[in-house]
Formats: C-alpha cells, structure tokens, sequence
C-alpha cells in the first residue's frame, strides 16, 4: 500500500478518538449547545462576555503529512486566513499540535459569531482511496478533501463612555528586513540566518521550501540542507497579532569544490658562501685537473731524472 495512504488511513483513524494532548474541539450550534469532537478547536474568545472589543482567534488542531488550509469567518462574513505553526517540531510524533492566532477586526458592543473552518487535503496515486470523511474533489480523482468548523458565540459589553479615549488598533505588520540569506549558491550544508525586526515580536517562524511553519527563538542555522535549490520566507508576529513577512529567498545548495592540484614547487638549490653549486662543482673539477696534470709532470720529470 502506498506510504501516503497508510497515512492518510492513520490520521483519519485517530480523528475519532481523543488526543493525549487534551486536544477536543466543541461545535456550538444555533442554540448555544456544544457537540463533541477532535479536529480544530477555537480556544479563545469562549462562549462568555468580554468587555474589550480588541480580541484575539486562537485555534488548535492535529497536524499530520496532510496539506492544511485554516479560515475564519465572524459573523457570517469571511475573514481571511488563519496562520498558524507547529508546537515542537522537532519532536517526533505521528500527530503534532498545531496551533493558529490572528487578530479580530475591531469588535463592536453585542453578540457575535466566529467560525473556523479547516481543510484536508492528499493527493493518492494508486491502491485504495480514503474512506470517512475525505472525498475526490472530482470523480476518480486523486486529490482527496475533507473540512471540518468549530463554532464560539460570544459578546461584547466594553461599557465604553464618552470620556474614554477612543480605541486604536494596531494594524501594522512588522517589517523584517537584512536578511543574511541571499538568492546565491552555497557550498555548505549549513547557512546562517540573520534578520531584524522593526518591532518586537511575540513569534517568529520559517517555512523551508514551501513547508509548514517552524517557529525560531531568533537568528539561528539552517542546518543539514540538501544539495539542489531552496526557497524560505521568515515570518513575525508582533504583539497585536499582526503577521509580517519576509521577502522569499531562492537558493542554491551545492557540493563543496575539490581542492585544486597546487603545483609542486622546484626544490630551491642551496648556495655554498654564496657560489652556486654548479659553479662550486665546475670549480672542483678544473681543481682536480690540475693538480692530475701536476702529478703527470712530476713523475716524468723524476723518471728523466733517473735516467740521466
């Protein structure tokens, strides 16, 4: 059976019993009642009273190999996206914690409605289709959906007088920028990444390549990439719960470049008291023929000698 589908059949399997992790999303109806389940909870606001209009989405859900998309509706209207990252990513699990948050548009006094919805998403390339909740978005297609929504009905009561300074609301995202990562080739497995904020940030993350969300205390490395190309954005969460993003960085990961040949150096001659020694031995050698020759004449002249 393909890997992905054994996924697939897992993850469907475990959405029908509880998470260790205390994760079990409630669905509230028009009535105010709740139904049960384990998909995508809203952990705040909760079916109370608040008496601030500037309130925070925050959600959770089990993230498996499966493609997600997180959205938000209030009341009736659609919102936008609802980003969202990994709780410990590096820690090896079948089913993760993910978590989202994004700010609410400014709230006004009265009852309201926020829903969340989740999708999905696989494609499956042969053996048996998913069953349960995941259907072809075409007929005996591959790409497999399923969606799921929770439901909070809360109120604002923020008792605001005349005298109260009117509310303003941050809406600015932060700005990251001196990225240390460019658009080059590196020849490393590991690269350092730098950036800056503008603000100061309740999250940061980075998504390699297209993935999920991981969440970085600051400046860190990237370490172990693959050779070929990459491609990563840095992502930062300021106080209000503005999301700013960083431009997209493309690059390259190569092999390290042989070291090249360097050529062999010709030994340096020692010099005798400064006389090469080519002209040291060629001296020698003129040495020893005179004095070969002086011999030669010795002993004719004593055998000359002798003679007379």
């Amino acid at each position: 059976m393909n890997t992905k589908l054994v996924w697939v059949f897992l993850f469907v399997s475990l959405l029908s019993i509880p998470f260790a992790t205390g994760i079990s999303a409630v669905q509230a109806d028009s009535t105010g009642s709740a139904t049960s389940y384990s998909v995508v909870k809203i952990l705040f606001p909760s079916n109370r009273t608040y008496d601030s209009r500037l309130l925070t989405l925050e959600v959770t859900f089990p993230a498996s190999c499966l493609r997600y998309s997180l959205n938000y509706d209030l009341d009736g209207k659609y919102e936008g996206p609802v980003p969202f990252w990994i709780v410990n990513p590096t820690e090896v699990h079948v089913v993760y914690e993910a978590r989202g948050a994004v700010e609410l548009p400014v709230l006004s006094d009265g009852s309201h409605r926020v829903t969340v919805s989740i999708e999905c998403s696989v494609d499956i390339y042969g053996g048996n289709a998913p069953s349960g909740p995941f259907k072809p978005t075409t007929p005996n297609g591959t790409h497999f959906v399923a969606t799921w929504a929770d439901t909070v009905y809360f109120t604002i009561d923020s008792n605001a007088s005349t005298q109260d300074p009117p509310l303003t609301l941050d809406s600015t995202p932060p700005i990251i920028f001196g990225l240390s990562l460019q658009d080059r080739v590196y020849t490393a497995p590991d690269v350092p990444l730098n950036f800056t904020v503008n603000e100061a940030t309740s999250r940061l993350t980075v998504s390699l390549d297209g993935n999920d969300n991981v969440t970085i205390a600051g400046n860190t490395t990237l370490t172990g990439l693959s050779v070929g190309a990459h491609n990563l954005t840095v992502y930062a969460w300021d106080a209000a719960g503005n999301v700013g993003a960083s431009k997209t960085i493309h690059f390259y990961v190569a092999d390290p470049p042989s070291a090249p040949i360097q050529p062999i150096e010709p030994i340096p001659t020692a010099s005798v008291d400064g006389v090469a020694p080519s002209l040291v031995v060629t001296s020698s050698v003129a040495a020893a023929a005179l004095v070969a020759i002086g011999v030669l004449v010795f002993f004719k002249r004593r055998k000359r000698e002798a003679k007379l």
